[in-house]
């Protein structure tokens, strides 16, 4: 058993995707005999230092950082040495870490012969002009072009990112991943389907990086054999965003919801769609909307960003928005379906389980040893 200290800006205990994101990666660990404790960050003053439990794992939190001072810190330093002394891990991964602060870190663990891994779920890319903007792109590429290599192990989201690091570094591919257990999912509930047929967005679009909102809303707004709620973005930022009004009856905006509630409505709907430019940033992430659809049993139409295509079979588990098909004409194909057409569609979806944490124990074995 190795004592593993996993730190990084995720908001425990499930208030943002990297959080989920580190405690999948933390159970598949503590599934392989491992001991994990986690320090991520918190907006919250009362819980800043406070020891507290979630899901077995004991974690605290840092203050997030709100003055140019406490930025600082937290991009340089992040931790005091002194803590990761007093904690004594065998292993430290650092999620998606600010630049200098991980070669801080790496350095200071190597001399006391402590293992460090990097969890890479992305690869933003800014070209604004802005003193944040280009402190961000150095950041960035110093990491990923030149810090990676000096770690003892990348945990790579996606197919682009392993094959980036795996010639230079012990790298091993980790989709994003769940507990297929846990009952949220509810995956022994009948399958159903509705009229209109029922499509969700659920996420935070990244304008101009991610998902390309307004040209889902574009194709279904008016169109009467399709009802879409979006999660996660009010009318208000939508217009806001992308410069449009949305005023069909047949478009509902919910904003921010919590992930319970998030999961039921995917869980009760016909198709979750993801549409996403072809960019760095898509290339080299992996949508947890997608793992969190096919984990409710509910297909996807989705544009082929990352390697979501290993999994997405056109046709069969969802469809495929590329150059041969317009999302507009995968919607008239879904629109045509009879009843049982839909729910075989539904049926190939629930029977995907490629994402349940248990799967990836050689993996995370073979980047620990």
């Amino acid at each position: 058993m190795k004592k593993i200290l996993y730190l990084g800006g995720f908001e425990l205990p499930n208030r943002n995707a990297a959080a989920q994101r580190v405690i999948s990666i933390a159970k598949t660990m503590r599934y392989a005999g491992n001991e994990v404790m986690l320090i991520g960050v918190t907006k919250e003053a009362d819980e800043v230092g406070l020891v507290q439990e979630f899901d077995g794992f004991k974690y605290s939190s840092l203050k997030y950082p709100t003055g140019f001072k406490e930025w600082f810190f937290y991009i340089t330093k992040f931790i005091s040495f002194e803590r990761i002394k007093v904690i004594n891990p065998e292993i430290v991964v650092l999620y998606n870490f600010p630049a200098i602060a991980q070669k801080k870190i790496t350095r200071f663990c190597h001399k006391k012969g402590i293992k460090v891994l990097v969890d890479l779920t992305e690869w933003y890319v800014t070209d604004g002009k802005s003193l944040h903007d280009i402190i961000k792109r150095w950041d960035t590429k110093k990491r990923m072009c030149k810090y990676n290599y000096d770690v003892d192990g990348v945990i790579a989201i996606s197919k682009y990112l392993y094959h980036f690091y795996k010639d230079r570094v012990n790298t091993v591919y980790i989709p994003a991943t769940v507990d297929l257990k846990d009952y949220k999912w509810n995956r022994n509930r009948r399958v159903e389907i509705h009229k209109p047929i029922r499509l969700v967005y659920a996420g935070s679009p990244g304008i101009g990086q991610k998902d390309q909102l307004d040209i889902l809303v574009k194709a279904v707004e008016y169109n009467n054999d399709f009802e879409l709620n979006v999660l996660g973005v009010t009318n208000e930022q939508f217009q806001s965003s992308f410069e449009s009004q949305v005023i069909a009856n047949n478009v509902r905006f919910h904003g921010r919801v919590s992930h319970p509630e998030a999961i039921k409505m995917v869980t009760e709907s016909d198709f979750e769609v993801i549409i996403r430019d072809d960019n760095l940033v898509t290339r080299a992430g992996f949508p947890t909307k997608f793992v969190e659809a096919y984990s409710s049993g509910t297909p996807v139409i989705a544009t082929p960003s990352s390697n979501i295509c290993d999994y997405l079979k056109d046709g069969v588990n969802g469809y495929v928005v590329n150059k041969n098909q317009t999302l507009e004409e995968v919607l008239g194909k879904v629109s045509k379906l009879s009843d049982n057409e839909l729910i075989s569609i539904k049926k190939n979806a629930m029977s995907l389980l490629d994402f349940d944490y248990r799967d990836y124990v050689k993996e995370i074995q073979s980047v620990l040893s």
